[in-house]
């Protein structure tokens, strides 16, 4: 055991000598690593998990546009099934067990079908913005958590307005007959429904991807001050 009449005269690292001059030393008495060194090794596995996630996304994003491509005759009938049971609670329908095809009026002598064609389902709009979500993609800036949400509410909108244009062209058919009634219904009102909806969907998906950006930027700011 020894003893120390002087604290200057312990063992171990001293301060470099001058004024307003400090060395910084770890636990065993050798100079600490600086803190961007240590971030540096720790941001590239975020990086990279960030990357894959992206991948990931895009493989899924492509896999759903195939698939409605190639299975479009599936999912018009599914677009047809669901429409019956929605307006089944309003009137006599009935969905075609192996045909996209609507049947209205049964039971009565003005009874007429509606087939779903490819161009008026749903995939003709869901194909495009799975390629919207695509180029969301790129930059970096954008969360792949939030680019999801945003598709999916924007698809969400998408279907729902098809399945109220579908409505709105049995209604008109109903009232003006399959001649003048379809015509006004599939041309001119069941196009307005589609306009209407397509805005609003990318609106909403517009004000997902920039509000949620700018409450991030501001949570950011706070924590740097």
């Amino acid at each position: 055991m020894h003893t120390y009449s002087d604290v200057r005269n312990l063992p171990g690292p001293r301060p470099i000598s001058g004024p307003g001059r400090h060395a910084a030393h770890s636990s065993h008495g050798r100079p600490a690593r600086p803190l961007s060194a240590r971030s540096g090794r720790h941001g590239a596995p975020s990086e990279s998990g960030q990357r894959a996630l992206r991948v990931v996304a895009a493989g899924i994003l492509c896999g759903i546009a195939l698939s409605l491509m190639i299975y479009q005759y599936q999912f018009r009938h599914l677009e047809a099934v669901v429409a019956a049971r929605i307006y089944r609670m309003f009137t006599p329908v009935l969905a075609a067990s192996r045909a996209p095809i609507l049947w209205f009026g049964l039971g009565t002598g003005a009874a007429y079908g509606l087939d779903i064609t490819p161009d008026c389902s749903s995939a003709l709009l869901i194909v495009p913005l799975c390629g919207l979500g695509l180029l969301l993609l790129i930059p970096r800036r954008l969360k792949v958590s939030r680019i999801a949400k945003a598709l999916i509410v924007a698809a969400v909108v998408m279907v729902t307005g098809n399945l109220l244009r579908i409505g709105v062209i049995a209604i008109a058919v109903r009232l003006g007959g399959l001649g003048e009634g379809y015509q006004l219904g599939h041309l001119i009102l069941g196009s307005i429904v589609s306009i209407i909806g397509i805005g609003i969907a990318l609106s909403l998906l517009t004000i997902i991807l920039v509000r949620r950006g700018r409450s991030g930027r501001r949570g950011v700011r706070r924590a740097a001050r």
